[in-house]
């Protein structure tokens, strides 16, 4: 039992040390060959990984926020969008496990999450209302029924977003909080 916690807390911190961002790999196959990832891209291979050791693991969603930095955010018309992350069966009950943020993030305010290997983390982003999990009905769509960004405001946030992750993660940066 014990070496079996090992191995899922070993998973979650290689994962979880991938850095983030949404230049990236968006999918688990991409992520450890760019070496950094999206939510999308962690969450895949997450769960790929889980059950290639022997444990029954799934794709779970929700809404969020985006974070109040870069200020560019402000130029979005709105800042909810999906968040992706695993859930693994672990002793009859799903857990929640989240490798989204890694630890260079921490100086920013992101949320980096620790894992004991048996409960929860805790997530990333947290959930503007349910969680969605396979066979729940449609998937979550952000800003449904309200504002669309344009592209030119998405890819203009999408670069300055990137550009402040890497910012934080900088020998001797401030904290960003």
């Amino acid at each position: 039992m014990e070496g079996h916690v090992a191995a899922r807390v070993r998973l979650f911190e290689t994962v979880r040390a991938v850095p983030y961002g949404t230049d990236g790999a968006h999918d688990a196959e991409s992520l450890m060959a760019i070496g950094r990832g999206d939510c999308l891209a962690k969450s895949a291979y997450l769960t790929a990984a889980f059950r290639r050791l022997g444990f029954p693991a799934r794709r779970v969603r929700w809404l969020y926020l985006l974070p109040d930095q870069p200020p560019e955010v402000r130029l979005l018309p709105s800042r909810e969008d999906v968040h992706s992350a695993t859930e693994v069966l672990i002793g009859g009950r799903w857990v929640l496990v989240d490798a989204t943020h890694d630890p260079a993030l921490a100086p920013a305010g992101l949320t980096v999450a620790v894992w004991d290997g048996v409960g929860d983390t805790v997530p990333a982003y947290p959930p503007l209302g349910p969680v969605w999990r396979p066979g729940a009905g449609p998937e979550p769509v952000p800003n449904a029924g309200g504002p669309a960004a344009s592209d030119l405001a998405g890819r203009r946030y999408q670069v300055a977003f990137n550009r402040w992750l890497w910012a934080v993660r900088a020998p001797g940066a401030p904290s960003l909080r």
